[in-house]
């Protein structure tokens, strides 16, 4: 009910823009009444030190990795393995901006994927140069679906915006879906929008300005959801998420 009544407001508001050219509202979403508890912490903790990726069980630390060119781990939803972003001009250079063309010296970024012992590290996308939805660099923003099949996960790609790819680790095939700046898969939601996927995107305003807006997308993007709208970055998308959406 409330992302038809968004969907409705959305539309009007981007028809008083249109005339008034003014910005979105700062918030689309009213706060929930009560806010539902956080979830609890994962058992488990990864984690990249001086580019080598570790996990932290039970207080004690593994090293997975030794290639001292290793970012960015997310557990599997299964706690069984670890994905993580291999840079191939090494850790002494951060992320790529938006915009920024993926380089491929010395050596393409990986996506690479570890089990939790520390075996079978093994590849699973090679970056690529390009420009716009078809380089792949960087590998941020990694998240699972609930069952651990997609793996979702930003590029950078145009001046205003990333692109947003989806890797299916059973068939090993990977698909650009659309421009996104930021990413929150709802693998956490036990009701409706579970798995869905909460986007920012940049968009333009019919006689001139541009906004930035999350909006909710089914798992394939092929469906808009609705609006969201401005929020203060990516902590209080997902503080919305867990107290209002997911309840």
């Amino acid at each position: 009910m409330r992302l038809c009544l968004l969907t409705a407001v959305a539309v009007l508001l981007s028809c008083l823009a249109a005339a008034a050219q003014s910005p979105p509202p700062a918030h689309a979403l009213s706060p929930a009444a009560t806010a539902a508890p956080a979830p609890a912490a994962p058992a488990s903790r990864v984690y990249s030190d001086a580019g080598n990726i570790f996990i932290e069980r039970a207080g004690v630390k593994t090293q997975l990795t030794k290639s001292e060119a290793d970012v960015r781990p997310v557990l599997s939803p299964d706690g069984m393995s670890v994905v993580y972003t291999r840079q191939g001009r090494g850790r002494s250079i951060k992320g790529y901006d938006l915009g920024q063309f993926c380089l491929d010296t010395p050596r393409p970024d990986q996506l690479r994927q570890v089990n939790i012992d520390g075996s079978d590290d093994r590849l699973l996308l090679d970056g690529r140069k390009g420009s716009g939805e078809a380089q792949l660099c960087d590998f941020r923003s990694k998240q699972f679906s609930s069952d651990g099949r997609r793996l979702y996960f930003l590029t950078p790609a145009w001046a205003t915006s990333g692109a947003l790819h989806v890797f299916d680790l059973r068939t090993r095939e990977e698909h650009f879906l659309q421009p996104a700046n930021d990413l929150l898969v709802l693998n956490f939601c036990i009701g409706k929008y579970k798995d869905d996927l909460v986007l920012l995107a940049h968009r333009y305003f019919v006689f001139g300005g541009s906004y930035d807006w999350y909006w909710l997308y089914d798992p394939a993007t092929r469906k808009e959801l609705g609006p969201l709208g401005h929020f203060d970055g990516p902590d209080a998308v997902a503080k919305a998420a867990h107290q209002e959406w997911c309840n």
